[in-house]
């Protein structure tokens, strides 16, 4: 159908009419394709920055750990994280003084953020049973994972070591991430 056919007669032929019949039908067509787009703009696995951000709301997770990364303070020899003397800051360790937090607040990357998000989806739809344990651990960690009942109020994930992350392991271990029925502790191991 030509755009000239949309006009009523006494405008056919004009060339003005007729860009604006063109106007309006790409401003509409345009709209039609963002209108599209915008359901990804929530999607779990697309979603960055600030639109993972608004996915994180939606679930009630933050991109902010508080204490995940450790302080290097100065230290002894064996002592974990710790570090040696020097005058200048950027040498060595911190001084602690009383009450000093032992860790930092860190903000997560997108895909640290983006397996926080899904744990929480996860959690907060949690029955509890093993299947439930065996399906929230595939959605998380991805299907290469093995969930184990050891029959004595303990499960046991194992994962491929390629798979976790430094933050997958300390999310699983401190953050008590995966469901579980209370009482139950969740074992993680690297396969």
């Amino acid at each position: 159908m030509a755009y000239s056919d949309l006009l009523i007669w006494q405008y056919q032929g004009k060339p003005k009419a007729l860009a604006t019949i063109q106007l309006l039908e790409n401003v509409i067509a345009q709209g039609f394709i963002d209108l599209y787009q915008l359901q990804d703009v929530l999607n779990i696995e697309t979603a960055t920055g600030d639109q993972l951000d608004l996915v994180g709301k939606h679930v009630g997770q933050t991109r902010v750990i508080n204490g995940y990364q450790l302080r290097k303070f100065f230290g002894f020899q064996n002592a974990q994280n710790a570090m040696g003397f020097s005058r200048t800051r950027q040498g060595g360790g911190r001084w602690y003084r009383k009450r000093d937090p032992l860790a930092d607040s860190v903000r997560l990357s997108d895909a640290d953020y983006r397996f926080l998000i899904k744990c929480r989806i996860v959690k907060n739809y949690q029955i509890g049973t093993l299947p439930n344990i065996i399906e929230a651990c595939h959605f998380i960690l991805g299907v290469d994972c093995r969930v184990v009942d050891n029959l004595n109020m303990t499960v046991t994930v194992t994962v491929n070591n390629g798979l976790s992350t430094d933050f997958v392991k300390y999310a699983i271990n401190h953050l008590d991430i995966l469901p579980r029925q209370a009482g139950t502790k969740i074992i993680f191991q690297l396969q």
